[in-house]
């Protein structure tokens, strides 16, 4: 084999093997750009989800409340059929349609119970404050805030160390108590 021969097979073999490296490189660099955009478009939407939620879910709070043994009105058959009609329009509403599965759920729960309860006229369903909290609890783990936990009266309990006790142990606030209605 004479050398211009043996040169050229050389030099196509490093042209081959740099074409070939600078090919994986780029396809690598366009995973990592693709994998970069999905996270910042799931974090985007994330956000405008969470926006949307905080905008529309006070309305649903503001529905539920009727249920409340503080609200003004007692709750009747009558308060109950407009709850169960109001969390009907809220459903199908921006709330209903960015509402996690779980909340939607016992959203659901409430107003069949609520619905039950304006039928039949008699006594108060002995679950419809259980879907009642149930649906409470949701509605704020959906928007990341705290709910009917047991907060700390201590006056000298700053906010920071209930974020630092917080940040420590996680799964302490996401404790859902079962409180009797």
């Amino acid at each position: 084999m004479n050398d211009q021969v043996a040169t050229a097979l050389v030099s196509g073999l490093v042209a081959l093997l740099v074409a070939g490296g600078s090919g994986l490189l780029t396809l690598v660099q366009i995973r990592r750009e693709h994998r970069k955009w999905r996270t910042d478009l799931k974090a985007a939407w994330a956000l405008e989800n969470h926006k949307t939620r905080l905008a529309s879910y006070p309305d649903a709070f503001a529905v539920i409340q009727r249920l409340s043994h503080g609200s003004s009105d007692a709750a009747t058959p009558q308060v109950a059929a407009k709850v169960a009609d109001d969390l009907n329009d809220w459903l199908y509403s921006t709330g209903g349609m960015c509402a996690d599965a779980d909340t939607r759920g016992a959203l659901l729960g409430l107003r069949h119970g609520c619905r039950r309860w304006a039928k039949s006229g008699g006594q108060r369903p002995d679950d419809l404050y259980t879907w009642r909290n149930l649906t409470l609890e949701f509605l704020r783990r959906d928007l990341d805030i705290m709910g009917l936990e047991t907060y700390g009266s201590e006056p000298d309990a700053t906010m920071l160390e209930k974020l630092q006790q917080e940040l420590e142990n996680p799964r302490a606030r996401k404790v859902i108590k079962k409180k009797t209605p």
